[in-house]
């Protein structure tokens, strides 16, 4: 929601790019070849998947590659969002992966880092649409004051 603190998991999300960052230096997620390559092969493997669309050009800012992708299909359940993040992850995560699930007034964000020892590669995919909006929608109102209840 607007105006929230980051959660936990955003925080600690933060704390490990920042570790990595402090390891392999600032310029492991600036290498301009390396995130011209994972920004055409995303792109790529996103209008290739089944269920979700991509939307325009991914938002390119301060070296973060932010995804934004329509889901086709009614999403009742956290795990089968999980199961759509991930199954994009899969396809290209390399040797180091780390990601953060949050849910925003627009639908479900995952922040993702992912990379090698010779570079990393930062930002989002950001699940979205009418589905995606309806389903954070309900999953807040089945977790009100942290108690989960099914309707």
């Amino acid at each position: 929601m607007t105006g929230e603190r980051p959660s936990l998991s955003e925080a600690v999300f933060d704390d490990v790019v920042k570790t990595l960052l402090r390891h392999f230096g600032d310029d492991w997620i600036r290498n301009a070849a390396a995130n011209k390559a994972f920004k055409r092969g995303t792109i790529s493997l996103l209008r290739d998947a089944e269920g979700i669309h991509l939307m325009g050009e991914p938002d390119v800012e301060h070296y973060s590659h932010d995804f934004n992708v329509w889901l086709d299909f009614p999403v009742d359940d956290l795990m089968i969002a999980d199961d759509v993040a991930y199954s994009i992850f899969a396809r290209f995560a390399e040797d180091i992966f780390v990601s953060t699930r949050s849910l925003e007034d627009h639908g479900v964000r995952y922040r993702f880092l992912t990379g090698s020892v010779h570079d990393g590669h930062l930002g989002s995919i950001h699940l979205t649409g009418t589905h995606a909006v309806e389903f954070v929608n309900m999953h807040r109102l089945k977790t009100v004051k942290g108690l989960h209840f099914n309707a």
